[in-house]
This record gives structure tokens, sequence and C-alpha cells, in this order.
């Protein structure tokens, strides 16, 4: 039986892995042994690839590219299976992905050594840990966080002395409403000046609060009862999430102005460090290809209600996470990457998110993006704005690019609840044809995230695991993965709208700003001219400027209203559009030029709104498409032009709104082609006129032999509404 033994170092770390067993890890609190802060690396998004190997098999490997993503091998990680078990298992899949420190769920270091050893065995495969990079569960030591480097609210003092005795639980607080039940709390000494003294901290959680006075269990997750004074002591609750029920997740402190540890180093150049280290020769992820980080976010605003707010530099101000009118930290997440790239280099992978609304904007300095349980956390009407945000990540990310798309969703061919989920095969279908568009690689999980773990798919013949293999990844009975073989150009867009009117009928802004309006909210900043300086095409276009903005900021404070015009309920419409923008993120550094604006749309009718959509914009003019299903009749409809989460300004340009599908897509490869219908109606390929000359048929299936069922595809062939179909070109795979 074969085990493998790893003997590391980390940072403020004793680290030792041997045969799956438990990590053992020493860390101190301050961890200042790191010494200054690195220099972060230049913002270029054509960086060049001096990643050997790796880079060639990203671009050589055939379609399509399947990914083993985290349950199956933590599963078996934590098991302790032999090491040439969990090799076998990643042999088919091009990318391997699991958690392999403890900083969200505190065994999973156990499954380190089988990712060492998966890296090793197959050189060629790219094998990344995914990393929580929104916080870590307090449980963990690491990678060690110094204090004053967790994200909190605003907090309150203490009106009255706390002692260090077993009785002393109660706080007395100044502002009661500064914490709730539930909540951990960071108990903190200011020193004369009012200032935190970070050497002074006590972790506590508020079991319940009455009036000025809250209830607390002291002395938590590794802290010890110290004495506290009135007026001279902090009692600030933790930025916080659980996912699933777990442990709670303490969130780190991304603020570009957050507090500063003895070594000098904000949370920016403190978490990077480590990070860095563990993938050093010898250390725990030694060989590994880099990190995916899991929820990257540039807007952490969730918690921002009423007057619990979070407050960058704890000083125990609210400022919900914007210093200065802009998203302090958001561009600190920007700031980390390009600190870890300074230090890991162009031959290290950093997997950034582009997920719904809190999307990261580190193109310039991450490889790609992950966008989890495609699209947008399995929202199926909102495939446009994911699938061009996949696409845009791909146009500009950091060289050499790679970006996967996954699903996690069970489904009639990987289900324990077959009733529930008969007919729900298209969302593998989608989700993979749509990471076929992009060169994407693709991950499947079987996992039931609203509520029924017991519908789970598990693989009895491999001791009920938790691994999905979909018969799209190796042509179904063909049983050839990478089948597809190399695309042959790009993409196309299928265009099924034709001749369709245009509804705005000022979408060009060549004579006046008629049809658009401003609409200012809670007394909100902002302005709406026609500009002729740099028009995306004719001789002027529409710009939008938002100078400032709100205590806490909303993307519906400033609005811009075009129309109005008839829709019909439940009929599918396309706006196509150019837009490009400017928000000065470069003017406060040269690292944040290229970080884009988020700018999202909707279509309103009879005063209700379909889920919004939400494009990228930068500098540079950009073409987009997204697709909406009115929900009501109205003869009035609008279209909704939602800012004021960032302030900068916004140009729109040739506003085309068309009733019809616009989300059908078709690309070629060297031995067959994907057809996509990410629309809410069907959609007709003419396979004769996209690829002339091709005889094509559908994979022979083993799970869904109705819709795989190797029958000859004609010269024209209808994808249903919201899947996808792949052919495979029958001289090369008869």
């Amino acid at each position: 039986m074969n085990r493998l033994t790893i003997a590391a170092t980390a940072i403020g770390a004793a680290v030792l892995v041997a045969g799956g067993a438990a990590l053992a890890l020493q860390s101190g609190g301050d961890d200042s042994s790191a010494g200054a802060p690195a220099a972060p690396a230049q913002a270029s998004s054509a960086a060049a690839d001096s990643s050997g190997s790796r880079a060639r098999y990203i671009e050589a490997a055939g379609y399509p590219r399947p990914v083993l993503f985290r349950n199956g091998i933590e599963t078996w990680g934590i098991r302790g299976v032999p090491t040439e078990e969990m090799v076998a298992l990643a042999k088919p899949y091009d990318m391997v992905i699991a958690k392999a420190l403890d900083e969200e769920v505190v065994d999973r270091a156990k499954v380190a050594p089988y990712m060492v050893a998966i890296k090793r065995a197959a050189p060629e495969k790219i094998v990344l840990d995914h990393f929580l990079l929104i916080g870590r569960n307090p449980k963990s030591q690491y990678p060690p966080v110094w204090p004053g480097h967790w994200l909190l609210l605003n907090g309150t003092t203490l009106a009255s002395d706390l002692g260090d005795g077993a009785g002393d639980t109660t706080l007395v607080l100044t502002d009661r409403a500064a914490v709730a039940a539930g909540d951990d709390v960071q108990v903190t000494a200011l020193d004369a000046a009012g200032k935190p003294d970070y050497s002074r901290v006590e972790q506590m959680r508020v079991l319940s609060v009455a009036g000025d006075r809250a209830t607390v269990q002291r002395g938590n997750y590794g802290t010890t009862r110290q004495r506290f004074e009135a007026r001279r002591t902090r009692v600030a609750a933790h930025a916080a999430v659980t996912y699933g029920g777990g442990d709670p997740i303490w969130k780190y402190n991304f603020c570009r102005e957050s507090p500063r540890d003895p070594s000098n180093r904000r949370l920016i150049e403190a978490l990077a460090q480590p990070l860095a280290e563990y993938l050093k020769p010898g250390a725990i992820l030694d060989g590994l290809d880099g990190y995916q980080f899991d929820v990257a976010a540039f807007s952490t605003t969730g918690q921002n209600q009423g007057q619990r707010r979070l407050d960058c530099d704890n000083d125990g101000a609210p400022d919900s996470g914007y210093v200065k009118g802009v998203s302090s930290y958001g561009l600190g997440v920007v700031e980390f990457q390009s600190v870890l790239r300074g230090l890991v280099g162009e031959k290290v992978l950093l997997i950034s998110e582009a997920t719904g609304w809190w999307s990261a904007r580190d193109v310039a300095f991450a490889n790609g993006m992950e966008n989890e349980s495609f699209p947008d956390l399995h929202h199926w009407e909102q495939f446009s704005s994911a699938y061009q945000r996949y696409q845009f990540w791909r146009e500009t990310a950091r060289a050499p690019r790679l970006s996967y798309l996954q699903l996690k969703e069970t489904t009639e061919a990987f289900t324990r609840c077959p009733v529930e989920d008969k007919g729900t095969n298209w969302k593998i279908r989608l989700s993979l044809g749509a990471a076929l568009l992009g060169d994407g690689y693709f991950a499947y999980m079987s996992t039931n995230e609203e509520g029924r773990p017991e519908c789970n798919y598990v693989d009895r013949t491999r001791n009920n695991l938790n691994v999905s293999e979909i018969e799209e990844f190796s042509g179904g009975a063909d049983k050839r993965y990478h089948y597809l073989g190399s695309p042959r150009g790009e993409a196309q867009h299928v265009d099924l709208l034709g001749s369709a009117p245009n509804l705005i009928g000022n979408g060009g802004f060549e004579g006046d700003t008629a049809g658009a309006a401003v609409v200012l909210v809670r007394g909100a900043a902002g302005t709406l001219t026609r500009d002729t300086s740099n028009p995306g095409e004719g001789t002027a276009s529409l710009r939008v400027d938002v100078p400032s903005l709100l205590a806490d900021p909303q993307d519906n404070h400033v609005q811009v209203r075009v129309g109005p015009f008839r829709v019909e309920k439940g009929k599918e419409y396309t706006l196509r559009f150019r837009i490009r923008a400017d928000t000065g993120y470069g003017v406060i550094s040269p690292l944040f030029a290229e970080a884009p604006m988020r700018v999202a749309m909707n279509l309103t009718a009879g005063g209700q709104a379909p889920a919004e959509q939400d494009v990228m914009a930068t500098k540079a003019w950009h073409d987009y498409s997204l697709s909406f299903v009115a929900a009501a009749d109205d003869a009035a409809a609008n279209l909704f032009v939602l800012l004021g989460k960032e302030a900068g300004s916004v140009w729109l340009d040739g506003l085309r709104l068309q009733a019809g599908p616009g989300d059908a897509f078709a690309r070629r490869f060297e031995h067959g082609a994907v057809l996509v219908n990410g629309s809410a109606s069907p959609a007709t390929f003419d396979l004769s006129a996209l690829f002339p000359g091709t005889a094509f048929r559908r994979l022979r299936g083993t799970q869904d032999v109705g819709f795989n069922n190797g029958a000859a595809v004609g010269g024209r062939v209808t994808v249903p509404a919201r899947d996808a179909l792949i052919v495979v070109d029958t001289k090369s795979l008869p």
C-alpha cells in the first residue's frame, strides 16, 4: 500500500502530513516573521508566459476538458485511501481542483498529499488548491491572521469595566445596536490615543442581548480571558458568513486602509506571503499549479444594514468598505492578487471568481475565472450576463489564460431523487456547451443546494463516492476523451432576430438624448449628456456621469431609463449595445488601470422586472447582447441601466432592442461541433449554412439515450430552450 509522506514548512507553521493523517500546526498570533511587504506585479493582461509545459498543455489539449472538482477527491482524502487509488480516480481529468488547506473546513489538509501525488504522477495535469478568499474558519490556524486583519463591523465601547473571572460574562455596551445574539465579537483594548492595541484581544460569542447588556461566551478560538476597561475597549462584531450550515467564516479585511501588523503589512501582504510559501518545494502544496480563489469578490457589502456597517480601518466608524468614493475592499482584492503575482511569478496559475454581482475585477493579475454553478449560481434566466462575463475574462485575463465553468446541481442522470430531477440533463449540456464556446474547462458535481442533500448522487461502485462522470466528457458509448479535438475558429453568434424592428427609437443618440432620462434615488448624484468625443458608432453616444456615491452604495441609486416601448408578457427580447466606462481607478494606482466597471440592466414591464443582467465595461468599447423575458404586457415598458455602486462615467451607444432570442451560438471543432441555446425559446440551427459539406450525428449516449441517441443530424436541427447539443463529424467519428 503506497502512502505519501511530505515534510513541509510554511510561514509561522510547522507542517507534517503523513499517510493522510491530520495536519499539526503551531502558529503565533502576530506572525511577523515574514518580513517587509513584497513589491506587486505590474498590471499587464498580456504578460509574457514562462510557464513551460503547462502553458503548452493549456493550448494543446483537445475538448471537452473535464475537471475533477472537490467532493470526490476530498471525501477519499479524508478517508485516507491508498494514493494509487486517488491517482487513478484523477487520471481521465485534465484539471483537478480540491481543498488541500484547512482555511474553510478544518480537516481538508489531509487532501494535500494526494494532490501532490496526482501532480507528480501526471505533470501535464492542472492541479489547483481551492482556496476560500473571502475569509477563514476561526477554528483553523492557518493561514495565520493577525487580529487587526479581520474585517469587522463598526463597533461600540464598554460602558463598564470587565473582569477576567469565571462569572464575568456580561458586557455593558455604550451602543446596544452594535452587536446581536449569535455574533462573534472581537474585544480589543484601546491605547491612550484611542487606537486599538492588538496585543490585547479576546474573541467572544454573544449569547443574548437585553437592553445595553450582552451575555457572552468568553475566551474563544484560542484567546484567553482578559481585563478590559470602560471607554478604553472596543467591541466589534466580525463580518462573517456561513456556508451550508457549517462553521462561521470570518471575513478578511482586504481594504487598502486596513491596519498594519508589527511587520508593516496589511492583510493584502500578510495573506499573499504564506500562500506563496505553501507552493514552494518541500511545502504542503509542493508542485501544485496554483490556486482557484473561491468567493473572490469586488464588493462584500451584504452586512451593510442600518447602523451595522463594515469598518475598513477598524476605527469604530462605519464606512461600508468604501473610502473616498471607491470600494477599498474591492481594489484591495485586486492589489492582493498583484502582490501574490509578484511573489509567485508567471508560472503559477491564479484563478479568480466571476459569479454574479460580486465578481472580482482582478483581470490584470489572474489567469482566468470560475463561474460557480453556471450561470451565476444556477440562475438560468441570467445566462446572457454569465456567458458574457466568461467571454470577457477569456479576452482580458493574464496569460496563460485558463477559465472554467462548473455546475453544482442534481440532474436526472445523477440523482437519488429521480422523480424530482426528471428531465433535467439539459443543465449539464447547457453549462458544458457554454464552456466549449470559450476554451474553458468544465466541472460537474451532483449536489442539491436547495436543502435536499438526500438527492446528492453517490457512485455505489466507488463506495458511495460523489463523483459524476457525465457522458459528454467521453463521447458516450465511444469512451474517447477529447473526442472533439481542437476548435476550428471562434464561436459564432447565430442571429435569430433577423429584421425584427428596433423598439428603441433613438438608440444611437445621434441628434439628442430623447428617450433617455436619469432617475436619482435617495438624493444620489448623476447626470446624462450627449457626447461626440469618442462614439461607439456614428457621431455621438450617451454619457452618464456618477460623480459621487451615497453612504451605502447600491446599483439602483442612479438609473438611466430608456423607452418607452411595447412588450408582451412571456416574450423574449434581446438588447444589443456598445458600452465603455471610466472609473478613474487607474488614477488611484496603475495597478487598477485595467479593473472594469460592472454595469447592470433590467427590462421593466408593468412595474415588474426579471432578474437584472450585467456586463463588464472598460475604457475600450465592447459589444454585448443580453436577453430578457417580459414580466407583463406593457405599452410603456422601459429598459433601466442601473448604476450607483461605482463612481465614474459610462457611455452607451447603438442600443437595439428586438423581439426574439439572442443567446444562440455554434462552434466548429476538429471532429464535431457544439450548438448552444441559452435562450428561453427553442432555436433552429442551419448546419448546412454554418458548416457546409459536413455530416454530423449525435453522441451515442449511455445516460440520456433519448437525447444523445447517435442519430444522424440533418441540415437543420432545433435545440430546445436552455439546452445544448454536441454533434460529431461522421467522417472523423463514424
